[in-house]
């Protein structure tokens, strides 16, 4: 990551903050592990992070890709939630603040940095306008339950319908819940309650108070499954290709 703007003039302050969002943000998107300091370059505010999993090697190019996306269109980004976007939004926040002009990230580290993603104030406004709620209404999501936190003041959980290209963000208050969610982690369930959308009629998050588990093959086909073991059956297209053209495709089935 770059942080642009006069050295002197960014604050020590500013530059925590910036560690401290990206931090959640990555950790977020990946598994939950830390990100340590890879690189830190003397007499300038650039620096590189790595993950201390492997598992989450591929977080670094899914972030680019998000602002990318967030830079074109007010759209959740392809199989990415609410929390993402809303920690993408958290970190362009902070530009314009204490001396940070601008912020920048990159995977290669040979690349140069004109051509890096850039937060900017267009992501900022995207992702805003990705999150605000314009519809609500009683419905269901089908989705593979992952990315649980039970710790909070509202428990919190993600479904991952990986076939629509779909992912949702959802609570629930409901005890009954909760210890479902408990057991059933990675399974494939179908969620009700009160569903949001925004201006793109995109699911933004569902308060759930209904879980059930649905029933699956023993073996799950993967889109990737798709792809490669069987190239017929997207026609050829890669499986991130596969689910961007079926993005259109509602995943929530709503009451009729």
């Amino acid at each position: 990551m770059k942080v642009e703007g006069q050295l002197g003039a960014i604050t020590l302050s500013a530059l925590q903050e910036v560690l401290g969002s990206l931090n959640r943000l990555l950790k977020g998107m990946g598994g939950g592990a830390e990100w340590s300091l890879a690189g830190l370059d003397e007499g300038s505010a650039l620096f590189a992070v790595r993950p201390q999993d492997t598992g989450d090697a591929d977080v670094g190019r899914r972030l680019l890709s998000v602002v990318r996306e967030l830079e074109e269109r007010p759209e959740i980004p392809l199989l990415e939630d609410q929390m993402t976007v809303r920690r993408v939004a958290a970190l362009t926040g902070l530009v314009g603040k204490r001396g940070v002009a601008g912020l920048r990230v990159r995977t290669d580290r040979l690349s140069p940095w004109s051509q890096a993603a850039s937060l900017s104030p267009t992501v900022r406004l995207n992702a805003l306008q990705a999150l605000d709620i314009k519809a609500r209404a009683r419905s269901s999501f089908r989705g593979r339950l992952d990315k649980v936190n039970l710790r909070g003041r509202t428990p919190e959980f993600s479904l991952f319908n990986e076939a629509r290209g779909l992912a949702l963000r959802c609570n629930t208050a409901d005890e009954e819940v909760i210890e479902q969610v408990k057991r059933h982690v990675g399974e494939l369930v179908m969620a009700r309650g009160d569903l949001a959308r925004n201006a793109r009629n995109q699911p933004v998050h569902l308060r759930v108070d209904q879980l059930k588990v649905v029933e699956t093959p023993r073996r799950p086909v993967s889109v990737e499954d798709w792809a490669g073991a069987s190239p017929g059956w997207t026609g050829g297209l890669s499986s991130v290709e596969f689910v961007r053209r079926q993005r259109d495709a509602d995943a929530c089935e709503d009451d009729k």
